[in-house]
């Protein structure tokens, strides 16, 4: 080989090398969000599962509440207190999870980051 050939292929093998690093950061970053999606999705399930479960219980006790509603007298506030803390627990959970679900789009951080090399890419030297 020509000893002018030798820095041609010396710049594409740093360009391959760079190339490939920025492409096993893209796909770190991808799994890091996959991850943290996953992690989110199951704290989702949780939250909507306790606000059945809550909601479930506060229209039970309710339903108690109005079948005992008769004296004996301590009855009535026991399942009262009972229907609001059931009450506010499910509240509580369904607006968490409402509040949970605002969030960027999947894989919003590689998108940005992809376009950012583009753009770095076309800029002229």
């Amino acid at each position: 080989m020509s000893e002018g050939a030798q820095p041609i292929f010396a710049r594409g093998k740093s360009l391959l090398e760079q190339l490939l690093r920025m492409a096993q950061n893209r796909l770190e970053l991808l799994s890091l969000e996959l991850e943290q999606e996953k992690l989110r999705v199951a704290r989702d399930l949780r939250l909507a599962a306790f606000a059945a479960i809550f909601a479930w219980l506060a229209f039970f006790t309710l339903v108690l509440l109005a079948a005992l509603a008769l004296p004996p007298g301590a009855r009535l506030p026991a399942l009262g207190a009972l229907f609001v803390l059931f009450l506010i627990a499910s509240l509580v959970s369904f607006l968490l999870l409402r509040r949970s679900m605002r969030r960027d789009p999947l894989f919003s951080r590689v998108i940005t980051q992809l376009r950012l090399d583009r753009a770095s890419l076309s800029q002229e030297p």
